[in-house]
């Protein structure tokens, strides 16, 4: 198996990033963060450009662009005008995909719509965005290589009830991410980043968040979404979360300490403690079925 991110990255000292879902939340603070750098270059994206007027006008360093992942066209046109701005000298160093929204609720109450928009944002929308950015990266004649930031979530990694297409799309998102990685040549230095934070402070709760048409049989104050939909409010209305200006320093330190790239990075307790904890259980379930894995074979 092909090793992945194995030599350390250097983010260049006129770095251009490309970042999603920048109107709120992660994206408005890696944004932000990476406009107060000197030297570099941001290309910060929303469905709605007028969301970006906190960052500042008429400075040819910072690009605001109205991009929806889940046209082609839009993406499309959003390259394009990134590299007729800045001419030449047009290169990617460092992108976040990190549009996306939640769909809350009970599965089987969800419509055909829900959950195929869903998908389309959060997993097809990351596809088109890491490709095109894979070949601007490849193809730059001066300065090949480059690091993308995937924005996953502990939901990326362990399964609540109530999200089941929120799951699906981040799951989506980890697998597709690692096997991409593994396809790079060595040669090409782009590296990959699944960044995978547990509960943040932001809007997701909010203008974020879909939420399916309740389905009467699973209405009961005893079923486990309920359940958790109840302990999730309780934890919001403690201010309980990271920070999402953390979560921008912390993608801004990866990309700049001059390091290997980890290919998972697990942000904040709850998610560094409920990841390591699922992968353990699973180590558990593992050998409790292992002469019935080994099909009369020596493991």
């Amino acid at each position: 198996m092909n090793p992945v991110n194995i030599e350390p990255y250097k983010l260049p000292a006129d770095a251009t990033w490309l970042v999603t879902g920048c109107s709120s939340g992660i994206g408005r603070e890696i944004a932000t963060l990476i406009a107060s750098k000197p030297n570099q270059r941001i290309i910060a994206t929303a469905r709605n450009q007028a969301d970006l007027s906190y960052l500042p006008d008429n400075n040819p360093e910072v690009l605001k662009l109205t991009l929806d992942v889940t046209s082609v066209v839009s993406v499309d046109a959003a390259f394009a005008a990134a590299a007729e701005h800045f001419g030449e000298d047009f290169h990617l160093d460092v992108v976040v995909n990190n549009a996306g929204y939640s769909l809350s609720g009970d599965t089987e109450g969800a419509t055909e719509e829900e959950m195929h928009q869903v998908m389309e944002t959060l997993f097809f929308g990351t596809v088109r965005m890491t490709t095109r950015s894979i070949s601007v990266m490849r193809q730059a004649k001066d300065r090949q290589g480059g690091l993308i930031f995937q924005i996953s979530s502990l939901a990326g990694l362990c399964a609540f009830p109530g999200h089941a297409f929120y799951h699906a799309g981040k799951f989506a998102v980890e697998g597709f991410s690692e096997s991409v990685a593994r396809e790079m040549h060595p040669d090409w230095k782009i590296n990959f980043c699944i960044v995978e934070p547990s509960g943040v402070k932001t809007s997701f709760e909010g203008h974020s968040k879909a939420n399916i048409q309740p389905h009467p049989a699973y209405a009961g104050d005893d079923m486990p979404a309920r359940k958790l939909e109840k302990y999730v409010s309780a934890g919001m209305k403690l201010g309980v979360g990271m920070e999402p200006s953390a979560i921008a320093e912390a993608l801004f330190a990866i990309a700049s300490r001059e390091e290997c790239v980890p290919l998972r990075l697990p942000l904040g307790a709850v998610s560094w403690k409920m990841s390591k904890s699922k992968f353990e259980s699973l180590l558990g379930d593992f050998d409790a079925v292992k002469d019935i894995s080994a099909m009369g074979q020596q493991i």
